[in-house]
């Protein structure tokens, strides 16, 4: 019989890639804080033109924009999380850091600038800070990404190998969307890396019939099949391997 050894943890993926790509620059304009003398609808319309020309990756021209729109109203939230944006792509994190939290403060219930303030705080290695705002942003019932926000909470706490909350929040991920995929991929790893394989498998066969199957999924797959004596279908998913 092969033997098997626990894996370590799984590497601390790039949450920041994975938010990034499915972050919602655009939406409706939110609720904003005005001066006196505001006109919302330019504030508006500058705030929509900058986030425009951020989608198209014309950082000046969306700088320009958003500026705009801040001289406007300067506690407008959509405004201050583009910007935000803006100088994270120019690599000035110190600025975007100051955005963001412009951003969540001037509107607390912005759970998508909390999503994209996460992914930020993230990719700066500040899981820590990463975790509140997604902790934060979670309690928002009525967010369309919930499931997507709850996965990306338990990678948070894989990362500070916080174990049982992460097992919590990826469940709560299936239990809101039983069709996100990413969320049983992350479970399945975090009990393949603690050598639970009995609980890694039902999450990763969930996986693979949702999702197309990668090397990674397929490997940690061909490995449980070892170890459950079930070889067919380990020879099975090696030969799948083979043709990726």
């Amino acid at each position: 019989m092969i033997a098997h050894r626990r894996r370590q943890h799984p590497s601390r993926v790039t949450m920041l890639t994975v938010l990034i790509g499915s972050l919602w620059l655009a939406g409706c304009a939110s609720s904003n804080t005005l001066t006196p003398k505001a006109n919302p609808a330019a504030a508006d319309a500058y705030t929509q033109l900058g986030v425009a020309y951020l989608e198209r990756n014309n950082l000046p021209r969306a700088l320009n924009a958003l500026d705009r729109a801040l001289e406007i109203a300067p506690r407008h939230a959509e405004a201050l999380q583009a910007l935000a944006l803006v100088y994270q792509r120019q690599g000035e994190s110190a600025l975007a850091n100051d955005y963001f939290q412009q951003a969540v403060n001037a509107e607390p219930d912005f759970t998508r600038a909390r999503n994209n303030y996460a992914a930020f705080l993230f990719g700066q290695g500040e899981f820590t800070a990463a975790c509140e705002q997604l902790e934060t942003a979670s309690e928002d019932a009525q967010y369309a990404n919930r499931a997507q926000l709850f996965t990306n909470l338990g990678q948070c706490y894989l990362a500070l190998e916080e174990f049982d909350k992460a097992r919590a929040r990826l469940e709560r991920a299936q239990s809101i969307d039983p069709r996100n995929s990413r969320g049983y991929l992350m479970l399945a790893e975090l009990e393949y890396s603690q050598g639970n394989y009995s609980q890694a498998w039902a999450p990763l066969q969930t996986y693979l019939q949702l999702a197309e199957p990668d090397q990674a999924a397929l490997r940690m797959a061909v490995d449980i099949a070892h170890s459950r004596g079930e070889y067919n279908v380990a020879a099975d998913y090696q030969r799948q391997l083979g043709d990726e």
